[in-house]
């Protein structure tokens, strides 16, 4: 049956990008469309579901239609149908840091652990800039972003669907089987989604409820009033997680894209809403604040237990970085790394109890497998892309589609800190290919941004904005323009 499915499905996608191109109503280009295919079929259908060896890279289907992306990107470009877009800040800052990445993991034993390193560096992390690169290339229009709002708003309906599905144990709904069936038993009972991991459902669960909510000024009062469903839907999803790191991610990506577009009056009445909803969960959710059973097979004091793990992995953290300051012990290599620092004569600390585990912080991970360097060209892009979102949050400008897609990956990357805070969402490879498609999408309407401007819905008799005032972009390095 998967390997019907996994047939079936890419030319689902293709006759689907067909349709777009053919039915005026559905104004969505190619390129982006495959993209947005990109994102769904690796989070639903992707290794866990079906892989075919081919060679040492099993193929997936979200890899393949990769594949895809990047053959017709090519043609076109031979073409003279496409052309290559200016090198700018984001390119070079997302290009330094995948570099970094790469010399650190060849310059190190990339063979160790089944080459899981090697492996990591290209599915966790070059696929994702595969991904950008090519979501920045291609000249995104208004309609391919109402395509993408749309899309993931209903995908995550299913993600909430299916996260309810798991905690009430209503297994015989669940689709595709391997969330259940999956030998992988970690966080088993809880809502891990298709990902099967709580914070990357999560993190999902936050961007599909930012792109329903795009919908809001757009649609009448009943239409409304099923957003309003929707995001109740969504929140239960949420904390059908059992995580508290995605509540709270959640909480502060919803309050990012309802308290920036609002006014004065209307932020009032979301403060009033918000100390209502308040005090009604508090007692339903007060004794799960601090230690509570979560996965079906760990209790409550194995839950106490992997809170205090942290403090160790802090403390073998300092270690292994007082040692390698700089370049880290090697990009995957922190398994092996750390075993000669479980033992702390000094403190009496049980450090061996976290022998089985990653580091459970994305920045200390960084810090220790790929030293200083490693961690400030991740800062550097996390920082350039939250910029560009910002910047093009506050151009008023543009035709609010676009600015709303800034604050959407201004959430997604609110949930990287927070979440990071405590899991290492980095070695979780859609959570890296959804925040580099939106900021590939961000660079593109940077780059273009007269093509999203508010004279292109103007009336017909309405003057357009010169063209001068409404040029977007990162400088180039032939400009003398810098950030201010």
């Amino acid at each position: 049956m998967d390997l019907i499915l996994f047939i079936l499905i890419p030319i689902l996608i293709v006759c689907g990008c067909a349709l777009f191109r053919l039915n005026p109503r559905i104004p969505m280009s190619t390129m982006p469309a495959i993209l947005l295919g990109v994102v769904i079929a690796g989070s639903v259908f992707g290794h866990d579901f079906f892989h075919a060896p081919f060679g040492p890279i099993p193929i997936t289907l979200d890899r393949l239609l990769l594949l895809v992306a990047i053959a017709l990107f090519a043609w076109r470009w031979l073409k003279g149908r496409e052309d290559l877009p200016n090198f700018n800040s984001m390119d070079l800052a997302i290009l330094v840091w995948i570099t970094c990445l790469a010399l650190n993991t060849l310059s190190h034993d990339w063979r160790a652990m089944d080459k899981s390193p090697l492996s990591r560096l290209l599915f966790f992390n070059l696929l994702p800039v595969a991904v950008y690169f090519l979501a920045r290339s291609y000249k995104t229009k208004i309609g391919d972003l109402r395509v993408i709002a749309l899309v993931l708003g209903g995908f995550g309906i299913y993600l909430a669907l299916i996260a309810l599905a798991e905690i009430s144990e209503s297994y015989a709904i669940i689709f595709p089987r391997y969330i259940v069936n999956s030998a992988e038993s970690e966080f088993f009972g809880r809502g891990r989604g298709p990902f099967l991991n709580p914070v990357s459902n999560g993190i999902f669960l936050s961007v599909c409820l930012c792109c329903c909510w795009m919908w809001w000024p757009r649609i009448n009062q009943i239409g409304k009033f099923g957003l309003i469903l929707a995001a109740g839907l969504l929140g239960a999803g949420c904390f059908a997680t059992l995580t508290r790191s995605v509540w709270l991610g959640f909480v502060v990506g919803a309050g990012i894209f309802t308290w920036l577009p609002a006014s004065r009056q209307q932020r009032g009445s979301l403060i009033l809403a918000a100390t209502i909803v308040a005090i009604i969960a508090f007692p339903f959710v007060s004794d799960k604040i601090w230690a509570f059973k979560r996965d079906k097979d760990v209790s409550v004091a194995d839950m106490e237990q992997s809170a205090q793990l942290r403090e160790l992995f802090l403390t073998i953290a300092v270690d292994m970085f007082q040692d390698r300051p700089l370049l880290g012990c090697g990009f995957g290599q922190y398994t092996i790394a750390k075993r000669p620092y479980l033992q702390d004569p000094y403190s009496g600390q049980p450090l061996s109890l976290a022998k089985p585990f990653y580091q459970h912080n994305v920045f200390l991970a960084y810090l220790v497998e790929t030293g200083l360097v490693g961690l400030i060209t991740l800062l550097w892009v996390l920082a350039v892309v939250a910029y560009a979102s910002w910047s093009l949050w506050l151009d008023k400008s543009l035709d609010l589609w676009p600015r709303q897609f800034g604050l959407l990956t201004l959430v997604v990357i609110a949930h990287y800190f927070i979440s990071g805070m405590f899991h290492d969402v980095s070695i979780i490879p859609m959570n890296q290919t959804l925040l580099f498609f939106l900021a590939g999408i961000i660079n593109n309407i940077k780059s273009n941004g007269i093509e999203f401007s508010n004279s292109q819905s103007s009336p017909p008799n309405t003057l357009p904005v010169p063209s001068e005032q409404l040029e977007l972009r990162f400088p180039s390095f032939s400009e003398k323009a810098t950030f201010s």
